[in-house]
């Protein structure tokens, strides 16, 4: 951690959203805990996870930024709850798996749904697109084509997309640290 009276200290709230199955949870314990859970039980409701990172930008401002993670059930029976996680979100990753192409066009419900509750086009909310689960991919990149990522990105207005791995790590770090610095 920075040791520095110069030090700002923020929390941000980040929700992520996508169908059950992309690898939500798994994904927040490899970024949380930097471990790679094979087996995780269907997220119910809502679960929750906290991180703090240290932020150095390129004018040497300093923040220490607690990451308040809310990792939001991808099954349709919890969405009726959503409206009361989303207020107050800094930002918001919609996550899909890589290896599964509907989950990428069931993104354009959960818009529907952040647009229900008044936060889709908020100019203090950024949205990153997220690809999950890269490594189930390797062999075949063209289960979803980078042409249908970028459509899906700029219809949407997506301030970023990365594409990650919680199995072996892949671009997990570096998605998370740039969603942080984004949020400043």
């Amino acid at each position: 951690m920075l040791n520095d009276s110069n030090i700002k200290k923020i929390k941000r709230k980040i929700i992520i959203l996508g169908e059950g199955g992309v690898g939500k949870t798994t994904l927040l314990h490899r970024y949380v805990n930097k471990v790679f859970v094979d087996s995780t039980k269907m997220t119910i409701g809502t679960d929750f996870f906290i991180k703090k990172v240290d932020i150095t930008l390129d004018n040497a401002d300093k923040y220490q930024m607690t990451l308040l993670l809310w990792d939001f059930a991808g099954q349709e029976r919890f969405r009726f709850i959503l409206n009361e996680y989303i207020q107050g979100a800094e930002g918001i990753i919609l996550a899909f798996d890589l290896s599964r192409v509907a989950t990428l066009y069931r993104i354009k419900n959960w818009i529907g749904l952040l647009k229900e509750g008044g936060v889709w086009g908020d100019s203090k909310t950024k949205f990153f697109l997220l690809g999950t689960k890269k490594d189930l991919v390797t062999e075949d990149p063209s289960i979803i084509s980078s042409d249908q990522i970028d459509e899906f990105k700029e219809k949407f207005n997506a301030d970023s997309y990365f594409e990650t791995s919680s199995q072996n790590g892949f671009g997990v770090e570096e998605f998370f640290n740039y969603l942080a610095k984004s949020l400043i």
